[in-house]
């Protein structure tokens, strides 16, 4: 019988599974171990990282000691100031203030230029408005127009009345003032 079997079609089925199966086991190992080997490099990567932060801690807590010893104006504690890193950011907290005192003042001193700017302008406006005021009642002195004033209403309340009804009083169309009133003319300070 077992002549008919090694003979028969199936004895060749089994040897191919065979190979099949060696085959796959042996993907696998070789997957498992590289994937094995990747992993180790990663962790021990891992660990020498970990070890430089582990060596960075007492640096960066030296660091805000520093910063924080600089912000009250107290000096440096004594192993900071050796370190360079240190105490150019010692030093961050008096430029930032340098700063923010220079910027006020340079704001300042534009305001004050521009403020110089606006009522230069306004005078200069005002001037030329005076020129030609008076060039126009100077030379042609029919064609100044008055501009028309609103009539003042006045209310009046009866006394015998229990509601008080209101009375409007027209009165006579108050003058315009002369033309020199309308128009103020400032010296400026320079």
């Amino acid at each position: 019988m077992s002549f008919v079997l090694a003979s028969s079609g199936l004895a060749a089925w089994g040897q191919v599974a065979a190979i099949v199966l060696a085959l796959y086991i042996f993907v696998v190992l070789i997957v498992g171990l590289v994937l094995a080997a990747a992993l180790m490099f990663g962790f021990a990567w891992i660990r020498e990282k970990s070890e430089l932060v582990r060596r960075l801690r007492p640096q960066i807590t030296q660091l805000n000691r520093a910063a924080i010893a600089a912000r009250r104006g107290d000096p440096l504690p004594p192993g900071a100031a050796d370190n360079k890193v240190i105490a150019a950011v010692a030093q961050a907290p008096r430029i930032v203030e340098r700063v923010a005192t220079g910027a006020s003042t340079m704001e300042q001193r534009v305001d004050q230029g521009s403020q110089r700017v606006a009522n230069a302008v306004i005078e200069f406006h005002a001037r030329t408005a005076m020129v030609k005021t008076m060039a126009r009642a100077f030379f042609l002195p029919g064609l100044t127009r008055t501009r028309p004033v609103a009539p003042v209403v006045q209310t009046v309340t009866q006394p015998q009345m229990q509601e008080p009804e209101l009375v409007a009083v027209a009165q006579a169309p108050i003058e315009e003032p002369p033309l020199e009133h309308e128009i103020v003319i400032t010296q400026s300070s320079r």
